[in-house]
């Protein structure tokens, strides 16, 4: 039986859209297609600038006939000033919740009488993800922020508050493409032509690696050079895992030899499978 242990989303932050138009209003302003999103089945989107730039990610799910989005606390207040501003004539009413609780749950374990209990739809290797009206008690291990960053760094997903730079990164620089984030079918949303174009016409030359420390002392933001060739940068790490931006045809170069990285400044990293 594999070790149950949780990570409390203290920062995380909820609000309910609802009113007559509030399935056509999200639809037409993220990047995932809501009518996925049902009765206890999350769905992970964006919503970005009209330049495809990021700007905010949220999980989404239904309860009733209302919508309501979790978002981490860094980009709450600016979410809601956005969507207001969209709003327009559009019949919905953008309300914030504070009477919710969110929860990561790793291993075996039995929980309920909670509101949503569903898998992360990013991944499964992220847990299974629990909203709650009330406050979960239990005596099994918890996770902190950082240890929770570090697991999604293993597995090559940005963790959005520590990893994305608003109005400046792009989803598919950051795997986004393969976390079910986008749907490619929906139609029209804010940012997709640059979107769509990055992905059809392969404009792509760099994305994320995770990568684990094999040798020195790494920092946030340092750029990646071997031989006087710039591979890329760090974009964060915790403990021994690092989340790189690699030049795409030189990381997979080396991926292919198996060589590991070996920069100019002493680091040796490799490449997590």
């Amino acid at each position: 039986m594999t070790t149950a242990y949780f990570y409390k989303n203290t920062n995380s932050r909820f609000l309910a859209i609802s009113g007559r138009d509030a399935l056509a209003f999200i639809q037409n302003l993220v990047t995932n297609d809501v009518n996925l999103c049902t009765e206890n089945k999350y769905i992970y989107s964006c919503l970005l600038t009209p330049q495809g730039k990021f700007f905010a990610d949220f999980f989404i799910f239904k309860n009733s006939e209302d919508y309501y989005m979790e978002v981490h606390k860094k980009f709450y207040e600016d979410l809601i000033y956005k969507l207001e501003m969209y709003k327009l004539r559009s019949e919905v009413n953008i309300i914030p919740n504070k009477n919710l609780y969110s929860y990561v749950y790793f291993g075996d374990l039995a929980i309920n009488n909670v509101l949503i209990k569903s898998n992360d739809p990013r991944n499964l290797k992220l847990g299974k993800k629990i909203i709650s009206k009330n406050k979960i008690n239990t005596n099994i291990k918890q996770i902190y922020e950082n240890e929770y960053h570090e697991i999604h760094i293993k597995n090559n997903i940005p963790y959005s508050p520590f990893d994305l730079d608003q109005n400046k990164s792009l989803l598919l620089e950051n795997n986004f493409d393969n976390i079910n984030a986008i749907s490619w079918a929906k139609g029209c949303y804010v940012g997709q032509e640059i979107t769509a174009r990055m992905k059809y016409r392969a404009l792509l030359k760099k994305r994320i690696y995770p990568l684990v420390l094999i040798k020195g002392l790494p920092k946030n933001k340092q750029s990646i050079c071997e031989n006087e060739i710039e591979l890329g940068k760090i974009i964060s790490m915790e403990n021994n895992s690092i989340l790189a931006m690699l030049k795409i045809e030189l990381a997979e170069s080396k991926i292919k030899s198996q060589k590991k990285i070996k920069t100019n400044d002493g680091l040796v990293l490799d490449f997590i499978n």
